[in-house]
């Protein structure tokens, strides 16, 4: 939820040596489609671990993601003086474990800083209203001539601009179904509140 708060984003698929069957390209296009800076690494092969650098260098980063998809692992490569605590991969699930259990900020020896976090399994969307959600699908604002103006939640209305462009490909459907799924959250956190 980066886009709530105005923070710049850049999505870094981790691990693209383990990809076999290019789900790595369906996700990044996915992203990439929706206006994401998308770049896959991989600390086995040193798949570009130069342009993360660079995305870093200089600037005050946080490193944020499901637990155990390698953000420490990462981190570890990025600067060899940081001995972060790395779990082991399950060769089940293909991810390490929880390892990370604080928040710790971390001086890069090329300029700038990174914030290493525990990881999540989960988005916390008690603050968000249904109808502030589309705010933050970047991808939503070209279509923002919606018919339905800003009040429309571009799921049931009839020829909604966002269910027009997903229809077109110009919106990809996973993102439109992301978005339906955490408007629903959304709803049912609403309903246990009021």
């Amino acid at each position: 939820m980066a886009e709530k708060e105005n923070l710049e984003t850049v999505i870094i698929l981790t691990k693209a040596d383990l990809d076999d069957n290019d789900t790595l390209e369906t996700v990044k296009n996915i992203y990439e489609l929706s206006g994401y800076k998308v770049i896959p690494v991989s600390n086995i092969t040193k798949l570009n671990i130069d342009k993360v650098k660079e995305e870093l260098k200089e600037n005050v980063v946080v490193f944020a993601g499901p637990s155990g998809v390698g953000k420490s692992s990462l981190l570890n490569e990025i600067d060899e003086n940081f001995k972060l605590q790395t779990g082991v991969v399950s060769d089940k699930i293909k991810r390490g474990k929880h390892t990370t259990r604080h928040a710790e900020l971390l001086k890069l020896e090329f300029g700038g800083m990174v914030a290493d976090t525990p990881g999540f399994s989960s988005l916390a969307l008690e603050d968000i209203e249904e109808v502030e959600l589309k705010d933050y699908f970047i991808e939503f604002d070209k279509f923002n001539d919606c018919k339905f103006g800003s009040k429309c939640i571009h799921e049931n209305e009839p020829n909604c601009a966002i269910k027009e462009a997903v229809t077109n490909g110009e919106i990809s459907k996973e993102r439109y179904d992301s978005y339906i799924q955490l408007l629903h959250e959304i709803r049912q956190n609403n309903s246990r509140r009021y």
